[in-house]
């Protein structure tokens, strides 16, 4: 199973707290709550953010936090690859360090294709998707629809 980690869940969930404010700069400590979020395990992350342009941050007294550019033009994979690094998915399926033989591996060709296909699905997807997807959940909740 692939699977992203905490830090890269709690990223999503921030910027869509500044996506939900639009253009108005917040305070790391208004984010944290709305994300539900330790203040400085948050600003680690939006130190990650800041430094690949996801978000821009300025201090003083109208300081604060704000989406670098709107949210239909940050990709899933942006976030990801800006909280786990470049290298966040393994290349090998079967997380063998260096293997000698990659043409003699049979999941080689398999894994390959996977990892592109998983990588064009997420920089499709943006945060503007992810919040829109959200709020369609909530209101299917909302009318006592369980699917």
């Amino acid at each position: 199973m692939i699977c992203l980690s905490q830090t890269t869940g709690y990223a999503v969930r921030a910027l869509g707290c500044l996506h939900q404010q639009s253009c108005r700069a917040q305070l790391i400590r208004d984010i944290a709550k709305c994300a539900d979020i330790p203040k400085p395990y948050l600003a680690r992350i939006i130190n990650k953010l800041t430094h690949q342009g996801l978000v821009v941050a300025k201090r003083g007294y109208s300081g604060g936090i704000a989406l670098a550019r709107p949210a239909e033009q940050i990709s899933l994979l942006q976030i990801v690859e800006a909280v786990e690094g470049p290298n966040w998915i393994s290349p090998c399926l079967l997380n063998m360090e260096g293997c000698g033989h990659p043409q003699a591996c049979p999941t080689r060709k398999v894994w390959q294709r996977v990892t592109l296909q998983l990588r064009a699905a997420l920089k499709k997807a943006t945060l503007a998707d992810l919040m829109a997807l959200k709020k369609d959940m909530k209101s299917t909740r909302r009318r006592g629809c369980r699917n």
